[in-house]
């Protein structure tokens, strides 16, 4: 008879510890201490145990189970990303285990722990916005593919969303609407998203043969409010007529900085947004024009590499794109 393969519950149970205790020591997290990493990883060796055996277990076999692990569950993004692995999965008689992430600096171990041994054919791995991410040694030999996130190393296929025609699509609206004093506020520099909309955005006014006014390029924090104390000041002493919001929240702030100097929008400035957030874009008064974040594609996309990554096929990387949604912030000056 084929002995059982350890684990982690097993070795928990044999020295006395917690599941997650056991999965902090394998994983290095500083929830306990160096002594107990140490008494983990001797006694698991002793038994047969070791922390990829998930992994490797999963190379001999088919399975018709898969996982998904993120931090977006809880964002409005979260039910467009689910919704487009789940339904992939589903068309080709394959089901989706769902793990919450809490963890924004890398996807949380107690998740993918849970995902290796359910034997899984391989984890989608997801985040709330564009960034390189650190995977867990534990993840050595599963098939992965990250959504929204990259390996900075190229060893995972990828799903982006293509954020650079994007903030090209977000100026060119305001520029067929004949806007030409087009300023933009940008996200903090730090960030990959805020790259390629600039990117964008710079592309879509040479297109047009607009030169740039470093003035009118200016940043914000992602919020609300940070976008009202930027455009309250952008838009006092400047003759803009399109302003162009590097997210939705950002955009809803410049709509009360408008109104407060007493600028109709869209008649005196037009706005464009990015993210498309409908709780925002579709709430404003008027309707807010925004560039999609395709994240319900991006899950579909991303269920479909990893069942060609299953099939051990090498590494792609696929940029989805941001599609422009038309409301009322735009118009033609009269």
């Amino acid at each position: 008879m084929t002995k059982r393969p350890v684990t982690m519950s097993d070795v928990a149970r044999d020295l006395g510890l917690s599941r997650s205790a056991v999965s902090f020591a394998f994983n290095d997290e500083n929830q306990v201490s160096a002594e107990t990493r140490d008494r983990v990883r001797e006694r698991a060796a002793e038994l047969g145990y070791r922390p990829n055996a998930g992994a490797r277990a999963l190379a001999g076999q088919r399975t018709d189970l898969f996982g998904l692990v993120t931090d977006i569950v809880s964002t409005p993004f979260g039910g467009d990303l689910i919704a487009g692995a789940q339904d992939w999965f589903w068309r080709h008689g394959k089901s989706l285990i769902i793990a919450g992430a809490a963890h924004i600096e890398r996807p949380d171990a107690r998740s993918i722990e849970m995902m290796l041994e359910h034997r899984v054919g391989g984890i989608i791995v997801a985040t709330t916005w564009n960034r390189p991410i650190d995977l867990p040694a534990s993840l050595d030999g599963v098939p992965v593919v990250l959504v929204h996130c990259f390996d900075p190393l190229g060893r995972y296929s990828t799903v982006l969303p293509d954020e650079e025609n994007g903030g090209y699509s977000a100026t060119s609206m305001l520029l067929e609407a004949r806007r030409r004093r087009v300023a933009f506020i940008n996200l903090p520099g730090d960030l990959v998203a805020a790259e390629g909309r600039e990117a964008g955005y710079r592309r879509a006014m040479a297109d047009a043969g607009i030169a740039i006014d470093p003035a009118l390029m200016v940043r914000s924090g992602p919020e609300a409010e940070d976008g009202y104390r930027v455009a309250i000041e952008l838009l006092r002493d400047r003759d803009i007529d399109g302003l162009f919001c590097a997210n939705d929240r950002i955009a809803m702030g410049a709509y009360e900085a408008a109104r407060e100097l007493g600028l109709r929008i869209p008649e005196d400035i037009s706005i464009v947004g990015f993210d498309n957030q409908e709780i925002i874009a579709g709430s404003l008064r008027p309707g807010l024009s925004s560039v999609a974040l395709p994240f319900r594609e991006m899950g579909e996309r991303g269920a479909e590499l990893l069942m060609n990554a299953a099939d051990g096929e090498p590494p792609s990387h696929v940029m989805v794109g941001c599609p422009p949604i038309a409301r009322n912030s735009v118009s033609i000056p009269t």
